[in-house]
């Protein structure tokens, strides 16, 4: 508890990502992590696994991009670094642990961003939503670009705002959070380079006897084509959240979304 709040106090945020619980979902992260490093070592090992066989089967290295980069566990750094020219680190916080980490790499930059593009509109600070990656969607260099585990974190901060701000949230679209989430798919189409997107789509609740007690769609609703693969990924096990109940999500994969989105897109779109 005391190095979570060390970490909460020495960690540079943007009003917005501490009014919206960011910073704390970020450092509680990090705790989670951390207690949980054995149980989530499988689902780390696989993302890293695949964006290291896309990075490494690409005709050009210039510039790769990673959203919602977090505490970077889930991509293997060194690799894109010694490949890449310049890796961009994407996230709303940057912790103080991950700033450390990268001190002794030239070739690596931060970007803060509310990748939401919508937290000033929520707040009242903006009339609508802002293009979050508009700079690098017309950057020509990104070759490479991997939206790890970011997806489903869109759309929670912006549901439990709605829900804390009635008065507010009367004034905004009723789907905002499944908006964020598409909002997402669309900037991603958007790149010319390589996409690799990798999102936990669905949360299963399941007791000890194997029951499932409930299933909740990370994804709001929103249609995704058929993924490449994916693997269970055990977020809490049993005594993390609950003591006889365990919460298990499901990690979808897409090596080329744009080709895989284009090619399961409507024909009348």
């Amino acid at each position: 508890m005391l190095a979570e709040l060390a970490l909460r106090a020495l960690t540079p945020a943007e009003p917005l990502a501490r009014r919206f619980g960011l910073l704390q979902e970020s450092v509680a992260l990090w705790s989670r992590g951390l207690r949980q490093r054995r149980a989530w070592a499988d689902h780390h090992a696989r993302c890293r696994k695949l964006v290291a066989e896309i990075a490494a089967a690409l005709p050009s290295r210039r510039k790769a991009v990673i959203l919602g980069s977090g505490l970077v566990r889930d991509v293997p750094l060194d690799q894109l670094c010694r490949q890449f020219e310049e890796v961009v680190l994407v996230d709303i916080v940057h912790l103080p642990l991950v700033r450390l980490r990268l001190l002794p790499r030239r070739n690596i930059r931060l970007l803060t961003c509310d990748l939401t593009g919508a937290m000033a509109w929520l707040a009242g600070e903006a009339e609508g939503r802002a293009d979050p990656l508009a700079d690098l969607i017309a950057d020509e260099a990104v070759d490479f670009v991997v939206s790890a585990n970011l997806l489903s974190q869109l759309a929670w901060p912006v549901a439990d705002w709605l829900e804390d701000h009635p008065e507010r949230a009367a004034m905004l679209p009723a789907d905002l959070p499944a908006r964020c989430i598409a909002w997402h798919l669309d900037d991603l189409a958007r790149f010319r380079g390589r996409v690799c997107l990798i999102s936990d789509v669905e949360m299963v609740e399941r007791e000890r006897d194997g029951a499932i007690h409930d299933r909740l769609d990370l994804m709001y609703g929103v249609t995704l084509p058929p993924e490449d693969q994916s693997w269970p990924w055990p977020v809490a096990p049993f005594g993390e959240a609950a003591r006889d109940r365990e919460f298990v999500h499901r990690v979808c994969a897409w090596r080329d979304f744009g080709r895989s989105r284009a090619a399961h897109k409507p024909a009348s779109d």
